[in-house]
């Protein structure tokens, strides 16, 4: 004989003895409180017991009914810990990463098609941010971040680093107002992004030209956005050379000053994510891909 009382009146009565309170537990349920009170009705004739002392407003437990709560509880608490398990394993291979706007769009898609031909067994899904990630809450498997470090509670892996030199739309050198030396800047819109940590000051200041002023200036907010205004002629930015790689292969970009040494102040991008999940096969497999991606020699 089946000694077990039915699972939906053992529910009910769990969520009540969690709230001590019908109407609390019914929401919780979805059900209605008379529905509720039904359950916990059958569930006291098939134990024979008493299990709530009901009082004017409000519930507490008998003896015997706190002994069982104390008992079936930590069963429950298994149940949706093994449920909530499962339903993640469902999306075990999915692969969830955050990277800012310019690093997502100039760097890491063009790269994309290797890492999926590489790992056709991981779905991925990117999300274009900079903000802090709270990986308790989020289900955010790791993080490109733009910075110094160290990020307290995360292991990191550094990727790009930040060596900002000029660059210039072909056109630029060549002409009669043609860039021949860093002082020529001073005919030129320098273009600025707000991303970089250091910028203009800091590479005038690091090649003696303090002061410098160009005859306008022209600010993005975004990386992408001052490099492809730099494509279209309108001025010399000031950027990350592997992060304009892809354009400088191209043709799109020249470094006017390439006999000059870029400005490196530690900065630079980073892969970073909790230990556990640093450990999980798939981000191991986006660091190790990453890091050779960053290595690798410039490609068409």
């Amino acid at each position: 004989m089946d000694t077990l009382p039915p699972l939906t009146a053992l529910r009910a009565f769990e969520a009540v003895a969690t709230r001590l309170s019908v109407k609390a537990a019914a929401e919780a349920l979805s059900i209605t409180p008379s529905a509720l009170s039904h359950q916990l009705r059958v569930l006291e004739e098939a134990l024979g017991l008493k299990l709530f002392h009901r009082l004017n407003r409000r519930l507490l437990l008998t003896d015997a009914g706190q002994v069982y709560f104390s008992k079936i509880a930590p069963a429950f608490e298994t149940l949706r810990a093994a449920t909530a398990e499962i339903a993640e394993r469902g999306q075990a291979d999915t692969l969830v990463v955050t990277a800012p706007a310019s690093f997502a769009e100039i760097w890491l898609l063009p790269r994309l098609p290797r890492f999926l031909a590489e790992h056709p067994e991981v779905d991925l899904r990117i999300e274009a941010t900079s903000r802090p990630i709270d990986y308790g809450r989020e289900a955010v498997d790791a993080s490109i971040r733009y910075g110094m470090g160290p990020w307290p509670g995360l292991e990191s892996r550094r990727l790009v680093s930040e060596r900002l030199v000029a660059l210039c739309a072909p056109a630029l050198v060549h002409g009669r107002d043609r860039i021949r030396t860093p002082a020529d800047l001073a005919r030129q819109t320098l273009i600025h992004s707000d991303q970089r940590l250091t910028g203009w000051t800091a590479w005038l200041r690091r090649h003696k030209l303090v002061g410098l002023r160009g005859s306008r200036n022209l600010r993005f907010s975004q990386s992408a956005h001052s490099l492809r205004a730099a494509v279209q002629g309108l001025g010399v930015v000031l950027e990350n050379r592997i992060m304009a790689q892809d354009a400088l292969t191209s043709g799109a970009l020249v470094e006017p000053f390439a006999d000059l040494a870029p400005v490196d102040e530690g900065v630079a991008y980073h892969l970073v994510a909790p230990p556990d999940r640093m450990a999980m096969p798939k981000v191991r497999a986006l660091v190790a891909w990453l890091e050779a991606e960053a290595e690798a020699p410039p490609r068409p």
